[in-house]
């Protein structure tokens, strides 16, 4: 039997320890899961000194440590440096921490009003906003990285830009969470040459992409590799809804290759492969043979396609093991090598989604509003004036 003191501090969903040992009753398996996802942060946070601006580093010093906090100077330091709904959402996360700490409790209970005034004016001028950047970065996951998940990669990813200081933009969600998506999925145990994720930046980066790329790996736990970075614009349509079809690689394990085959050879021979995925949710079954596509096996090597579009968050272990009757921890050594994308028709159409401050200046002249305009944030002491 495991005692209590061999299980780590609970991690919260901001980052930081909590000290608090697991409830009872978690399943074991998810337990480890979450116990290797800590220690990755913690390699992360080991790598290198966190660049997180000071006031974000302040309130979780307070939290991990108790260490006191100037609440008057932090708060007008996190306004300055347009944190308050960032701090707002760690605070939120330490909802356990909260019950036990007066001191975070007061802390939360000031900075409530200021989280709302934040949001209401980031909601009023979001189409103004032209700072922002979308980034489309591609990565590597291998080796020491398969045992992670799309939502363990999603955690890794986003404390690997905390922890870096590069400033994610939040969506208008009721509880804002940063503008980060992990693209296609990919389960564990599956690794993946050219995947990609898309990260809203609240502001350009002032370093260029190869610098903000190695600091990157860096950081990163080993078998993740950031490789390209490139910037467009907030418009552009989500990768998940430009994806055609992926490629597979699939060295098979010892022993699979005689059954493979034979699978194989009864798959190809099919006019249809029904697959009743069951589950609790009663999902519809799915004809394998329109979705699986030239399927190659050579030298213990099985390589094929499948069509993505509405089947992109089909799970590649289950698809594999539904043709060749084997059960997913079986299925080891699959690697997604590539995606085929259609064009973005969006990149074509600017006009009809970048805002055009330009326009609104020609049409309050041709409505007789004089030269100027002056759009007032209440918010603000002082209006913005164009013109």
């Amino acid at each position: 039997m495991t005692s209590s003191s061999s299980i780590p501090p609970s991690r919260s969903e901001s980052g930081y320890v909590t000290g608090r040992i697991p409830p009872l009753g978690i399943p074991v398996e998810v337990q480890l899961k979450k116990q290797l996802l800590q220690a990755a942060h913690a390699v992360m946070e080991a790598a290198n000194t966190s660049l997180e601006p000071s006031p974000m580093l302040d309130l979780r010093a307070v939290i991990e440590h108790s260490i006191p906090l100037d609440a008057a100077a932090w708060t007008q330091a996190l306004i300055a440096s347009d944190l308050v709904e960032d701090a707002g959402e760690v605070l939120r996360s330490a909802r356990h921490v909260l019950a036990e700490r007066s001191d975070l409790r007061v802390l939360e209970s000031g900075l409530k009003p200021l989280v709302e005034k934040a949001r209401k004016r980031r909601a009023a001028l979001w189409h103004l906003d032209t700072r922002r950047q979308l980034i489309r970065f591609s990565y590597v996951k291998e080796n020491g990285a398969l045992p992670f998940d799309d939502g363990d990669l999603h955690a890794l990813f986003l404390h690997a830009f905390r922890l870096e200081g590069i400033g994610l933009a939040l969506d208008m969600g009721k509880r804002p969470r940063p503008l980060f998506s992990v693209g296609l999925p990919l389960p564990a145990q599956v690794g993946g040459r050219a995947e990609c994720m898309d990260a809203v930046l609240k502001r350009e980066p002032m370093e260029a992409a190869p610098l903000l790329l190695a600091r990157l790996n860096r950081r990163l736990p080993l078998g993740l590799h950031v490789h390209t970075w490139t910037a467009l614009p907030a418009y552009a349509t989500p990768l998940a809804d430009l994806a055609l079809r992926a490629w597979w690689r699939w060295e098979l394990p010892v022993g699979l290759q005689d059954r493979v085959a034979a699978g194989l050879n009864g798959f190809l021979a099919a006019d249809t492969w029904r697959w009743d995925r069951g589950g609790a949710k009663g999902e519809a079954s799915l004809d394998l043979r329109t979705i699986v596509q030239e399927p190659r096996l050579e030298d213990a090597v099985l390589t094929f396609s499948t069509r993505l579009g509405d089947f992109h968050a089909l799970n590649p272990l289950k698809v594999l093991g539904a043709l060749f009757g084997l059960e997913e921890t079986e299925v080891r050594g699959l690697v997604r090598t590539d995606v085929d994308v259609k064009i973005d028709p969006r990149l074509g159409q600017a006009e009809r989604f970048e805002p055009k401050l330009k326009n609104m200046f020609e049409d309050a002249v041709l409505l007789g509003g004089g030269s100027n305009i002056t759009l007032v944030d209440e918010d603000d002491d002082e209006p913005l004036r164009l013109g």
